[in-house]
């Protein structure tokens, strides 16, 4: 079964759930009069929605991966599920992995792929390890290194902590009850630590554990974490010394409105807000080192899929924009300290379709780049 990080929404009507081999993905159906949580296989009535939502248009077999044609490869191919992060050593943005429907979501396309950005638009670096998507990778600013953690491949959500060395991926640890699709990871410079939390390790699961890499171990944080979820915000705060947590949802498909939580290695604190952002799960994000600041983008709430920059300077939230990118999910992002821009990538509009579009935000607004 697929990891099925997300709890999806499918048509009451005219859809049949294949339960073995499946792959599960968001899409946006509508003008639909009803829908359903589909999750583990148990199916509970929602309710009656009066505007465009979330939506599940099949279960889709993985046996089949067509050929992803491209003309060239001057840009990376359409895509969500990746991720992207600051490479301090090459001074551009490393964007990795990811995942595309092809044929209308018949099959899918994962990517193993590897890429940097940098004022001179994108390069292929080449192709390292297995197709995967949903992982998350930080840069140990400490010893110039490139960490990746969790992803799903094929059907089964993985548990890998691997280094980025000579243009390939080593494996340096595996614990099976560490699996997490799209889990939450960071690099904490002040503690000198990797630091994983929430993911999802299975059908119908949201991680709850909080775990730290020390170099030669993975160690459980013994203290009370946040409510396990998915789909959300995780960034490490610089200036504060802090890794910031924020919306996602939990394994019973409920939006997560409970404010910001901070880690500071010791604890985890709950800021509550009533300023902010909707809650919200798939947003892009990236933490603005210079200004001290947690910005996103986009992302679903009750409402739909969002089109608006928020950031948060650890003390409150401010709306910066309504205008810029097309509003999506999973439009991920980085923030490129050399020339002081966030860097946006790709996404998902609306099922099934993604974008590969780059957009650069200055601190005041976007600006869609060309390469």
């Amino acid at each position: 079964m697929y990891p099925n990080f997300f709890i999806f929404l499918a048509r009451t009507i005219g859809t049949k759930n294949q339960q073995n081999g499946v792959f599960q993905d968001i899409g946006v159906i509508n003008n639909i009069t009803s829908y359903k949580i589909v999750m583990s296989g148990i199916t509970s009535f929602l309710g009656v929605a009066t505007r465009p939502v979330m939506a599940l248009t099949s279960m889709l077999l993985l046996t089949s991966t067509n050929t992803l044609a491209q003309a060239d490869e001057e840009i990376p191919h359409k895509r969500a599920h990746h991720e992207m992060a600051y490479d301090e050593a090459s001074k551009s943005v490393l964007m990795v992995s990811g995942s595309t429907p092809l044929n209308g979501g018949q099959s899918f396309k994962f990517f193993n792929d590897i890429w940097r950005y940098n004022s001179s638009g994108w390069s292929k670096v080449g192709t390292a390890g297995d197709e995967r998507s949903g992982i998350r990778i930080a840069f140990d600013t400490k010893h110039n290194k490139i960490y990746s953690f969790g992803g799903f491949v094929g059907d089964q959500s993985r548990a890998e902590l691997r280094v980025l060395e000579n243009g390939a991926w080593k494996i340096l640890s595996d614990v099976p009850e560490m699996k997490a699709a799209e889990p939450g990871f960071v690099y904490d410079i002040a503690r000198d630590r990797l630091v994983s939390f929430g993911g999802s390790a299975g059908r119908g699961l949201a991680n709850s554990d909080t775990w730290e890499w020390n170099g030669k171990s993975w160690k459980r944080f013994e203290g009370k974490s946040p409510e396990g979820r998915q789909a959300f915000v995780m960034v490490y705060d610089t200036k504060r010394k802090v890794t910031i947590v924020f919306g996602g949802m939990n394994a019973a498909g409920e939006r997560l409105d409970d404010g910001i939580w901070e880690f500071d290695g010791k604890e985890w604190k709950n800021i509550r807000t009533t300023d902010g952002p909707s809650p919200r799960m798939l947003p892009g994000y990236a933490h603005d080192s210079k200004r001290g600041m947690l910005v996103i983008f986009g992302g679903l709430d009750k409402e739909g899929v969002k089109g608006d920059t928020w950031g948060w300077n650890g003390t409150t939230w401010k709306k910066l924009s309504d205008t810029g990118p097309s509003a999506r999910m999973m439009g991920y992002m980085a923030y490129d300290k050399s020339r002081d821009r966030i860097v946006l990538f790709g996404g998902r509009p609306g099922w099934p379709n993604d974008v590969n579009d780059t957009w650069e935000w200055d601190g005041t607004s976007w600006t869609e780049a060309k390469n």
